[in-house]
C-alpha cells in the first residue's frame, strides 16, 4: 500500500448503493439482492414501497435467501459494505454523517414525497452523504416516478446509475422515467442487472471510475 495513504479508521467518503423498487419490486429486488456476492464492496440501501407489517418480514426473507446479511432498519444502524439495509414501510430512511462513519436512518414520512418509504429522499440524502460521483443508484420495477429525479441528479453528478428495461419490468413507471430524463448510464433487463452493479462496484472500489 501506499504509506500516504489514509487511515482505514476513517473510511471517507465512503460508497453507497441505493436500489429503489414499487409494483413488483418484492421478487425483483429479491432476484437482484439474491446474486449479490458476500464481498460486495459496499453497503446496499433498499427502498421498497411497502406498509410497516411487511417491511420486517421482506427484510427477513431476503436475509435468508442472500449471500449478504440483510436487516430492516428500525434505528440510527452504521452502515457497513457487503451488508444490505431495507427502509421501514410508512417511513422514510436517510442516511447520515457520523463521527464514526455512515448511518442509515428512520425518519417520518415526509409529506413532500408522495412515495414512502422515499427513493428520491433516500437517493438524495446518500449523494449529499458522500457526493453523487460515490453512489450507484438502481431504479428496479414500480409505478410512478418516485427516486427518477434523485437518480438522474446522481448520473449528472458523476455517478453511476441503472434503470430495470421494459422487457423485465412488472410497471415499467420509475424506470421508465428515469430512462426518459437521461438519468440512466445503463438500461438492462432483471436478469442482468446483479451481474452490472458488482462489476460497477468493484471497479468504483478500485478507484477506476470515470470521473
Amino acid at each position: 500500500g501506499d504509506a500516504a495513504a489514509p487511515a482505514p479508521a476513517a473510511p471517507l467518503p465512503g460508497r453507497l448503493l441505493v436500489l429503489g423498487a414499487s409494483t413488483g419490486g418484492p421478487a425483483a429486488l429479491e432476484a437482484i439482492l439474491s446474486e449479490l456476492p458476500a464481498d460486495f464492496p459496499m453497503p446496499v440501501l433498499v427502498a421498497q414501497h411497502m406498509p410497516a407489517a411487511f417491511t420486517g418480514a421482506f427484510a427477513a426473507r431476503l436475509d435468508r435467501l442472500c449471500p449478504m446479511p440483510v436487516a430492516e432498519v428500525a434505528r440510527q444502524t452504521p452502515l457497513l459494505p457487503g451488508h444490505a439495509y431495507v427502509a421501514r414501510g410508512d417511513a422514510d430512511m436517510v442516511v447520515g454523517r457520523r463521527p464514526g462513519g455512515l448511518v442509515a436512518l428512520p425518519v417520518p414520512a415526509s409529506p413532500a414525497h408522495p412515495w414512502h418509504p422515499s427513493v428520491d429522499r433516500l437517493a438524495q440524502s446518500a449523494a449529499q452523504a458522500v457526493g453523487p460521483a460515490n453512489v450507484l443508484g438502481v431504479l428496479a420495477t414500480g409505478m410512478g416516478r418516485d427516486g427518477a429525479d434523485a437518480l438522474a441528479a446522481i448520473r449528472a453528478g458523476g455517478g453511476w446509475t441503472l434503470a430495470e428495461a421494459e422487457e423485465t419490468a412488472v410497471v415499467w413507471g420509475m424506470p421508465g422515467e428515469l430512462a426518459r430524463l437521461g438519468g440512466a448510464t445503463e438500461v438492462l433487463p432483471l436478469f442482468e442487472i446483479a451481474a452490472a452493479v458488482t462489476r460497477e462496484a468493484r471497479r468504483h472500489a478500485a478507484g477506476q471510475t470515470d470521473a
